[in-house]
């Protein structure tokens, strides 16, 4: 039987993927000029495939699912390191009953986990430096400061030159330009906030990076 979490965790699962398909186009521009142009059209993928796996019959649970989606098919670098996060959050949803202590532990773990396989630290520009302001605001137990603090954390890395990954390579030409997998992970949470805060606050947030992200991609056309 669910715990109450594990079964808000796996509501949330229709509206990611309806967030990140919106948002795939952005995605890739972002990382044709930060990376590997394949950021977007990773997720998507992987969000495809989670769809097309709940849709068969006698379907497994949707989040774990989607963990093992990300783990074991999605390509890149960023998809397995999802599977982490989605893999921290699935595990401490399953053992608890209040949402909001899951998600606390889960995105704790997570970034433990991230940063234990990609060794990356706040200010390299990657997922962590929207993931660990996140974990940090969340301690209060306040999603709405959670997604400001994520939103505020994969912005930040307009400024920063990348210290691993792809946009290392690139120097200063990928300064100017938010790193995908910062904004995705914002985007991520956005949707993990909305069981408890609703939809306003998540969508002025989101409108908020996503504007960002246009904003600083609209010159590469």
């Amino acid at each position: 039987m669910s715990s109450e979490a594990m079964t808000t965790l796996d509501s949330t699962v229709p509206r990611l993927q309806e967030v990140f398909f919106a948002a795939e186009p952005a995605l890739t521009k972002l990382d044709e000029i930060t990376g590997d142009g394949d950021f977007g059209v990773n997720l998507r993928e992987g969000l495809s495939e989670v769809a097309g796996r709940l849709a068969a019959p006698d379907s497994p649970a949707p989040w774990d699912t989607l963990r093992a989606v990300f783990l074991d098919e999605v390509g890149g670098t960023s998809g397995p390191l999802f599977g982490l996060l989605f893999q921290s959050l699935d595990t401490r949803a399953a053992r608890s009953d209040s949402y909001i202590d899951a998600l606390q532990a889960g995105i704790s773990d997570g970034l433990a986990a991230i940063q234990r396989v990609g060794e990356a630290e706040v200010g390299d520009r990657t997922m962590v430096d929207a993931l660990a302001p996140a974990v940090e605001a969340l301690h209060a137990g306040d999603v709405g400061a959670m997604v400001s603090a994520a939103v505020d954390g994969a912005l930040s890395t307009a400024a920063l030159r990348a210290r691993r990954g792809r946009a290392s390579y690139l120097g200063e030409r990928a300064v100017g330009h938010p790193d995908p997998g910062a904004v995705g992970v914002a985007l991520l949470l956005c949707v993990l906030a909305e069981p408890v805060s609703g939809t306003e606050a998540s969508d002025r947030e989101r409108a908020r990076l996503l504007d960002a992200v246009s904003g600083s991609t609209s010159g590469n056309d």
